[in-house]
Formats: structure tokens, sequence, C-alpha cells
């Protein structure tokens, strides 16, 4: 029997905006009630982008087979951007309806302003906050902290393969290269198979990714960013089910482009001011492997961060879609 505390599963209900427009969008968490203690840590995990929260199954379960860290934590939020994962069917009918009606998809400034929500809630009220992003998603944080009441500010946050960018990136940049692959790239992958099974077999027996990936986390992907849908078929008039991404291609496409995680540089050093003012300030994790982030790039971003970064560490031999394995390390250190 496990020692460590089942999940929760929580939907909330948020006020936010998309664009100008004024919503309520629901986001659903997995919540991990770690320990009574007051004076705890609360670890909010945010995902990279085309993920969703089970990607960081493994990650928590890690973290809480140590005892020093359990010890450290109070209880643990992890969330589903607002159109990834099982979030993004419960939120389908504004999205559709925002389609249908000409409006833009949602951005990463509209996902700044869902995690500012999230943090307002009164789940959080009290809370000591370590914010934990990886890859894009740190970008949402760094949005969200130039608008962020010192009320609502981290305590601390830990950032894993930071995508940030800046005005002056080149187009020869590895950043910019990659962004622009990856929207051209994602409008023209596949996103139709006949069932989870064949999805499996497609996604482990290419040359992409995945087949590196953690089995465990590999399990969840199939499970939670994809869903069964359905349609008639011309022919016969019957209705043909087939899987598809929960996150629909032409949302993702634009969430790649290098405007979307573009920040002032003296939006990341006011951040990094703000977080050290309120607690123990900013970590950053890197991958081993510069498979999207480079020496260069690593460089840029500590400049601009004012070289106010609390603490870096390595992840031996693991590249931009690291799951990481020396959080442990860093919450014992907070």
């Amino acid at each position: 029997m496990s020692q460590f505390p089942a999940p929760e599963r929580h939907v909330l209900s948020l006020h936010t905006t998309l664009g100008s427009d004024p919503v309520e969008l629901k986001c659903s968490t997995l919540y991990y009630p770690v320990s009574c203690a007051k004076d705890g840590l609360t670890l909010v995990f945010t995902h990279g982008l085309a993920s969703h929260k089970e990607q960081y199954d493994p990650t928590i379960a890690r973290l809480l087979s140590h005892a020093q860290t359990r010890s450290t934590i109070r209880d643990i939020w992890v969330l589903d951007l607002p159109n990834h994962g099982q979030t993004a069917l419960l939120n389908r009918p504004v999205l559709d309806a925002r389609k249908a009606a000409g409006k833009a998809m949602c951005t990463t400034k509209d996902f700044a302003l869902y995690l500012r929500a999230f943090l307002s809630t009164p789940s959080l009220e009290s809370s000591t906050v370590v914010g934990i992003a990886h890859s894009g998603s740190c970008t949402l944080w760094i949005f969200a902290l130039t608008s962020m009441p010192p009320s609502l500010t981290p305590f601390a946050l830990i950032m894993v393969e930071p995508t940030l960018m800046f005005p002056s990136l080149t187009p020869t940049d590895p950043r910019s290269i990659h962004g622009a692959a990856n929207v051209r790239g994602s409008l023209a992958k596949r996103d139709r198979w006949t069932d989870r099974e064949a999805l499996t077999r497609w996604l482990v027996g290419g040359k992409g990714v995945w087949r590196k990936w953690d089995k465990r986390v590999l399990s969840g992907y199939v499970r939670y960013g994809f869903e069964e849908a359905n349609e008639s078929d011309l022919g016969t008039g019957k209705k043909k089910s087939y899987v598809t991404p929960t996150l629909r291609k032409e949302e993702e496409s634009p969430l790649y482009a290098c405007s979307s995680h573009t920040v002032e540089p003296e939006s990341l050093g006011r951040a990094c001011r703000a977080v050290e003012e309120t607690g123990r300030g900013i970590h950053v994790i890197w991958a081993d492997f510069e498979e999207f982030v480079s020496k260069a790039a690593r460089k840029e971003i500590l400049d601009a961060a004012e070289h106010r970064v609390v603490s870096q560490r390595t992840i031996k031999g693991a590249g931009h879609l690291v799951r990481g394995s020396v959080l442990f390390s860093c919450c014992s250190g907070l």
C-alpha cells in the first residue's frame, strides 16, 4: 500500500478574460494533501505546451518519496492550461463559440490571466506558494508576475527549461528556428487515429520523442491528452468514432510563435526582484542536452534576470522534455 497521498480531482471555476472578453473557464486540477504543516509549502505545477497535468505524476511520486521533502510540503496543486488535457473538454463550448465568432485563439497572455485567477482562489489563500513551471509555461508566470500584487506573488518559482525570448531575438537563433518549425509542424501533423491502441503504436513506432518517454508518462499522455470524438460517415450516415488531441492543432500552432514567449528584459528583472522580496526567489533547472535552450540563450536569460536567479541545476542525460528528477533537492533547499 502506497504511503503517499492519492491525488484528489477538483474542478474550479475561474473568472478571467480571453482577449478583452470576460469569461468563466473551468480548471481541472489534481490536489495532493501532503501534510498538516501550517507553515509548509504549497507547490503549484504548470505543464508545457501540448501537454497536460498528469505528465507530472512520476515526478510527484519521486518528490514525495523523500521524507525530508514531504516534511517541507503542505500540499500540491497541478493544473491544466485552459485548452489542454481534461480541462479542454470542460472549456470546449466556450472555445468553440469564440472560434465560430471569429475571435482569436487562447494566447499565452490569456494563460497568464488564467493562472493569476487560479492563484486568487480561496483554496490558495494564506498559502506559501512555490510555482514549478516547465518550458512554455515559464512564460505565463513571468507575464503574470508583471501585474501581480504582492499578496499573490509566489514565495519561490522553479523554472524548468524556460523558453523565454526577448525582442532582440534574431531569425537565426535556435529558438526562432524551432519555434517556426513547430508553428508549421503542428498544423501539418496527424491528428486522428481509430483508437488509443492505434495512437500508442503510432507514437512509439516512429522516430519521434515519444518512444523515449517513461512508459507512465506515455500512458498518461494517451489517456489524458486525447479524446474520443464522433462524426457521421457520409456514405452510411452512421456515427464513426476516432481519437484526437484535446488541444486542437489550430489552437496549438500559434502558441509556438516567438512572439508568444517574448518578454521585455526589464519585465523578467522585475519578476525576479518581486519573488526575491517575497521569499526565496527564482531557481532554474536546465537540461543537459541543448535541444531548445542553448548556452547562449541561457546566458541571455540570466543577464535579463539581472543575475538574480538564486540557483541553477542541470539534469544529466536529459533533453528539453525532461521529467524533473532534482525538484526534491530544490524544495528541500527552500
